[in-house]
């Protein structure tokens, strides 16, 4: 018996080596290149699917980020459209009414800029709904001598 065990063993051991053993194993797993070639392809398909979604998402993103911009600058003239403006410039160069704009929110008015009829970039210290209060908040302004002002009335 251990003759034999040592016969099988020292046949195991020569034959392994051999290239036509490694050809014709029986018991070697065969490789089948379809399969791995449609694993591969399907591997693809998902990867470009998720792409797809990836920028699907983010055009809808994009989409409403500049939905929600257009509707907060339609808020915006909404509450600037038929009010009366406490005007105290009114420049062509938008630089200039930025710089002036900031000037007027560091004094502690309720600073804006609005843009005219004839494209002027308007530097208001005050914006108010009520015609009344407004000429009298004009007069308080133009009485202290701190600014040139007008009343612009803005319509639709």
């Amino acid at each position: 018996m251990q003759k034999l065990i040592i016969i099988v063993l020292t046949l195991t051991l020569v034959t392994s080596g051999c290239d036509f053993v490694k050809r014709v194993n029986p018991f070697a797993r065969k490789v089948d290149t379809m399969e791995i070639y449609q694993q591969r392809q399907d591997s693809i398909r998902r990867a470009e699917l998720l792409r797809r979604q990836q920028e699907e998402a983010r055009r809808e993103q994009a989409r409403a980020d500049s939905i929600r911009k257009a509707r907060e600058a339609e808020e915006e003239l909404l509450k600037s459209v038929g009010r009366y403006h406490l005007i105290v410039g009114a420049f062509k160069t938008p630089a200039y009414a930025e710089d002036f704009h900031q000037k007027m929110l560091a004094q502690g008015n309720d600073s804006r800029i609005i843009m005219s009829a004839n494209n002027f970039h308007l530097v208001t210290i005050r914006s108010l709904d009520n015609y009344n209060t407004a000429v009298r908040e004009w007069r308080e302004i133009r009485s202290q001598g701190e600014h040139l002002v007008w009343l612009y009335i803005k319509d639709i």
